[in-house]
């Protein structure tokens, strides 16, 4: 008994190894295919490609809208803000509150100091 589990447990144990090998092995070109793929679409690769097969970028000239009859003009693309630009005027906090809690606190620890 003692041997057939060993036997089982040794063809496991190799089943484990072969397995962490391939998937080793798969890891290596999986990352290989990632950087060509990275190298065949960098900006500079691609525009000399489309060069090379007879594009060429698109001028006002070139560029023609087409007019679909039924669809609302919608009114034109703004661009958000990135975060931390918003109005500079509106804070968020009630126009009572004149101090920071840091200021706040060193006027409380004045007064305390000062009574007896």
């Amino acid at each position: 008994m003692y041997l057939a589990v060993s036997a089982k447990l040794a063809e496991a144990g190799r089943r484990v190894l072969v397995l962490e090998s391939r998937r080793s092995e798969l890891m290596h070109q999986n990352a290989l295919l990632t950087a060509r793929l990275a190298e065949m679409t960098a900006p500079e690769v691609m525009l000399a490609r489309a060069t090379s097969l007879g594009f060429a970028p698109a001028g006002p000239d070139d560029i023609e809208y087409v007019v679909v009859d039924g669809e609302a003009l919608g009114e034109a693309f703004v661009a958000p803000r990135p975060p931390g630009t918003y109005s500079q005027g509106f804070s968020g906090l009630s126009p009572a509150f004149t101090e920071t809690l840091g200021e706040w606190f060193t006027r409380w620890m004045r007064n305390q100091q000062r009574q007896p």
